[in-house]
């Protein structure tokens, strides 16, 4: 991260964590290190996993269901927070409304034609129902961006998913549950 921003000569205003599992947080303690006080912005309830001392310094910030971020120097570019809970209590997905089309930061909420698991500490099937039952009504011209790819794409557009993912078919908590 840090030599792609020397690359392409961009600042670092802060870093968002879509949920602190350690594969989306390992990079945290060097951030922490090269940018002191640097915010790192985190939902409340995903911050428990954070409080070893690899992370001492940190100048966690919460965020949640509704806030709003800022891309660019000149902060023109506004990012909406959606509170995702199922993989984590804490999830997050980013809403970004670019001019080119509206784009989804996912993290572990939703994958092409798949969803994060919920069978892990906090993960819940009736919340990550509810979840995809939101993200559902997004524009459909929403490009999904999750934070692993499972399959050959690394995007997807909504209106792609709700036809081949069977999680966003589900019409019930318990066909989610049922699936492999």
């Amino acid at each position: 991260v840090t030599e792609a921003l020397t690359v392409h000569g961009l600042h670092l205003k802060g870093v968002l964590l879509t949920h602190s599992h350690f594969d989306h947080v390992a990079g945290v303690p060097e951030i922490i290190q090269r940018f002191p006080g640097l915010p790192i912005w985190v939902h409340p309830l995903d911050q428990h996993r954070l409080r070893s001392p690899k992370y001492q310094g940190a100048n966690f910030a919460p965020v949640g269901d509704g806030a709003r971020l800022t891309l660019g120097e000149a902060g023109t570019e506004p990012l909406e927070i959606l509170h995702c809970p199922g993989h984590t209590a804490g999830e997050l997905s980013v809403f970004w409304n670019h001019a080119d089309g509206p784009f989804l930061f996912t993290g572990d909420t939703l994958f092409i034609r798949d969803c994060g698991r919920t069978d892990l500490e906090t993960g819940d099937d009736t919340q990550m129902f509810d979840t995809l039952q939101r993200l559902k009504k997004l524009p459909l011209s929403t490009v999904i961006l999750p934070g692993h790819h499972y399959q050959p794409e690394v995007a997807s557009r909504l209106e792609a998913e709700l036809h081949s993912s069977p999680p966003l078919q589900c019409q019930t908590v318990d066909e989610l549950r049922s699936l492999p």
